[in-house]
Parts: C-alpha cells; structure tokens; sequence
C-alpha cells in the first residue's frame, strides 16, 4: 500500500496545453516552439472538457484542472507554476472552487487511462477473489457465482 501518491498536473500557466485545435499551425509563441509536439488527441478531449467547465463555471481552465486535482484521493498539497500576478490569481482562486460530483465524474472519465491486460480484467476479478462480497471503503463487492454456489467456504 503506498504511503502517498504523488499527483503531477501539467502545469497551468503552460501554453501548450490551453490551446484550442484551431490555434494549431497558426503562429505560436517560442515558448511553444521550444516544447514541441502539439497535444495528442486524447489530451485535446481532456483539455475541451476542462475548457468547457470552465467556460459553465465563469472560471479558467487553470482553476478547474486544479481544484479537480486538489480534490483526487491522497493529494495533500498541489504544487502551482505561476510567472505572472494573472497566473497566481488564477491559480489561487481553484482554492475556492468545489466541482459538482457530475463535474469530477467527467474530467475523471476522460482522464481515465486505457490500460491493456491484464488490468482490464483484474478490474473486476481481483476484487471478487481478495474480498468476495464484503464491503471494503464503502464499495460492495461481489463473490464469484461458483464461489457462493458452494457450501464450503474456501
């Protein structure tokens, strides 16, 4: 079991990752020059969805992506990187914002890594064969149907 987990979010204030798709091959800062590749299709969608509850929550992506890491399981403290007061201020006021649940369950969702096997089957079995069907943090689990169908406990 790990002490800690160490959340490491891109940083805010980078301008490669709050670009929009249509700023792609229109003339970038040397900033962005310097850090190369442009975002993989699977960073646009997490960045569209930070975007856009932003844009509901009259905050900025800045502020969203932080309070939603804030608010991850074991993240006891959230490194900022700000250069300017507008950055700081951006940074600072995602202390203020609390994500709806719906909120959390989106960016959560189109955050979620695509894991090959096996852990797309022990996702499911391994909690079956460690715990089955005793609640564990809150979540029920379920037994394996030939586990139960036996009298004998193993």
């Amino acid at each position: 079991m790990p002490i800690c987990r160490i959340a490491t979010p891109c940083s805010p204030d980078n301008s490669r990752q709050w670009i929009s798709r249509s700023s792609i091959g229109a003339s970038q800062s040397e900033r962005f020059k310097l850090v190369g590749a442009s975002p993989s299709e699977q960073e646009f969608l997490v960045i569209d969805d930070v975007k856009a509850i932003a844009a509901e929550r009259q905050a900025s992506p800045a502020a969203v992506a932080l309070a939603w890491v804030q608010g991850r399981a074991g993240v006891v403290s959230t490194l900022i990187g700000a250069r300017r007061l507008e950055q700081l201020q951006d940074n600072l006021s995602s202390l203020t914002l609390k994500l709806t649940q719906e909120e959390i369950a989106r960016l959560d969702q189109v955050t979620k890594p695509a894991l090959n096997f096996p852990a797309d089957v022990n996702e499911h079995l391994a909690p079956m064969l460690a715990f089955a069907g005793a609640k564990v943090d809150g979540r029920q689990t379920t037994a394996l149907p030939w586990l139960t169908a036996s009298s004998t406990r193993y």
